[in-house]
């Protein structure tokens, strides 16, 4: 697999005091302004049970027996990854501007807020020396994956961690809730061109599913060339938990995140 590492700014082993406090201090008022930027809306990316929250479609042919994980196709079209122990955590920036490329436009001499956000969650998970992670960019921020331990959802120590690197509050109950660390595995419909899906699982009537199924090859079609997330690189130990090893290998292919392409 390949990898690369990835080493914390304004540290050799572990990060200072100050450091650490104004990477977390940057990180929370960075939360902030994405929670004001994008309250309004949330609903719409994670429903409550209490709201309703549409069932999802569990993706049988995706779904393996190696992994400790199900797939479902999400309300508004996205396939999902739903894992039962494996860290995920996306971390959205309240910027709309396109972050760089490529993990060495990361390392510029005066960071803008994707560099300098990105240099603060590598000084954030490198005070945590023995766990190890990989840190992939999204079309929205970054996603992170705990690779050397196996998490509880709605656990202390994952919703601190969670907390901490600045992932959505709704992002952090919906996990909680459901039991699972959710992340994404294709592109959302309107980032790539494609529509909203015609209904909602569970479809009722044959017209329904032909509707559904139409709307399924545009998708599929928009997609193609659209990655969900680009891997950047490895922080701490990097030691593989036997159960998370196999969603890493899953998750990456599934998300094309070696794949140089458009993010979506």
């Amino acid at each position: 697999m390949n990898s690369q590492m990835i080493a914390p700014w304004g540290r050799q082993n572990n990060a200072s005091c100050a450091a650490l406090a104004a990477a977390r201090a940057r990180l929370a008022d960075s939360h902030a302004r994405y929670e004001r930027r994008t309250a309004p809306s949330k609903a719409i990316y994670y429903p409550s049970r209490r709201e309703g929250a549409p069932a999802e479609q569990c993706i049988d042919d995706m779904c393996i027996k190696s992994l400790d994980a199900i797939v479902t196709r999400n309300h508004y079209g996205s396939i999902v990854l739903n894992a039962r122990h494996a860290l995920f955590i996306d971390v959205d920036m309240p910027e709309t501007s396109n972050p760089p490329r490529q993990t060495s436009e990361f390392r510029g001499r005066r960071p803008g807020p994707w560099q300098a956000t990105f240099n603060d969650l590598c000084t954030e998970l490198g005070n945590e020396p023995d766990t190890g992670f990989r840190i992939y960019r999204t079309a929205a921020g970054f996603r992170i994956l705990a690779t050397t331990h196996e998490f509880e959802p709605g656990s202390e120590s994952a919703t601190g961690l969670m907390t901490s690197v600045g992932a959505d509050d709704a992002f952090v109950r919906l996990c909680g809730t459901q039991k699972t660390f959710r992340a994404r595995l294709t592109p959302k419909p309107w980032r790539c061109g494609a529509t909203e899906p015609p209904n909602q699982f569970p479809r009722e009537s044959l017209d329904e599913q032909r509707r559904f199924d139409e709307w399924l090859t545009q998708y599929e079609r928009a997609c193609r060339h659209r990655a969900t997330c680009q891997f950047l690189g490895q922080i701490g130990p990097v030691e593989t938990h036997k159960h998370v090893a196999p969603i890493i290998e899953f998750h990456d292919r599934e998300t094309k995140a070696f794949q140089t392409l458009d993010l979506a």
